[in-house]
């Protein structure tokens, strides 16, 4: 097919999607429908309706345009398939490259690539190389010789200065001054300088020779002076109790008839929300303390041997 051929299909199908938009509109006319009635009941934007009555099929989607046009022609009261055959293949939109690859742009990226892999290959794979070389030659070496080679090889020494050298060589003295072993005679191991690895233990008192000073001390620490306090509950009342060092021990509404016992080292601080409600003892004697006998609010401290402070 030539290009004046292709040309003339396309202006065909263009014919035919007009006369097919404009049957569409006819049909609308004679209804007396405007196109937002068609846009509402087709739910489509008007723009789309517009150019179906116009023939702009190659502004709608492919997969969509034949549908379009269908529910169009039912809602005007037209057959659809006769449309439908009329309305044939209409020319699509050419199809145009957006963002085009760039090949230069792809080669370099490319060339980047492979020198990276260079780079990288050249920075890793000699150092392990080298690794893998220097381990061999250690494993390869010969091992050093035996405690009784060495004594073999020294030669021009005597049994025993050999014997020195060697106990002097292993202890690697740090303060001792170097053996001569070449002028000396027999050195044994005995005559070597050797320092303490402990230092003596210090003789340790007796336990007779401590128990003076523990009892010595024990008198001199003070007896801490403990009283017992105790509240009965005549009749319901709000009470607080606090300890000598500012500790909370009770706080709450206690019932007539309850009884609160508390030990410690005194003095102990009270509130009490009704005084005649409550009977206080201190190492079982009775508190009488002032506004005992009202239904009052009083707040006191119980010191050492059941005084009252207010």
């Amino acid at each position: 097919m030539t290009e004046h051929e292709d040309s003339e299909l396309s202006e065909q199908d263009n014919e035919r999607c007009r006369l097919v938009g404009q049957r569409l509109q006819d049909a609308r006319l004679q209804r007396g429908l405007s196109l937002q009635d068609v846009s509402r009941s087709l739910r489509l934007p008007g723009l789309t309706v517009s150019d179906i009555e116009e023939g702009r099929m190659d502004r709608l989607a492919r997969p969509y345009r034949r549908g379009y046009v269908a529910n169009y022609a039912r809602l005007v009261g037209l057959e659809p398939s006769v449309l439908l055959d009329q309305l044939g293949q209409c020319a699509d939109p050419a199809l145009r490259n957006v963002l085009p690859a760039s090949r230069r742009g792809w080669r370099l990226e490319r060339y980047i690539k492979s020198a990276t892999y260079i780079v990288a290959t050249i920075a890793i794979v000699p150092p392990l190389i080298f690794f893998f070389v220097q381990s061999g030659s250690r494993i390869a070496s010969p091992e050093p010789e035996s405690g009784v080679e060495q004594l073999a090889s020294e030669t021009g020494y005597s049994d025993d200065q050999r014997v020195a050298r060697r106990i002097a060589r292993a202890l690697a003295l740090d303060n001792a001054d170097p053996v001569d072993t070449d002028n000396e005679g027999h050195v044994t191991a005995s005559a070597l300088p050797l320092r303490p690895t402990r230092p003596a233990r210090e003789s340790e008192p007796a336990l007779e020779e401590l128990l003076p000073s523990v009892a010595a001390l024990s008198e001199e620490i003070p007896a801490i002076p403990v009283l017992e306090l105790s509240l009965e509950l005549l009749e319901d009342s709000w009470v607080e109790v606090y300890a000598a060092d500012g500790r909370r021990l009770e706080f709450d509404l206690l019932r007539a008839g309850q009884l609160r016992n508390f030990s410690g080292e005194p003095p102990f601080r009270l509130l009490l929300g009704r005084a005649n409600a409550v009977r206080v003892l201190a190492d079982g004697e009775p508190v009488l303390f002032p506004g005992h006998e009202r239904a009052d609010v009083v707040n006191l401290e119980i010191l050492e041997g059941g005084e009252v402070k207010r």
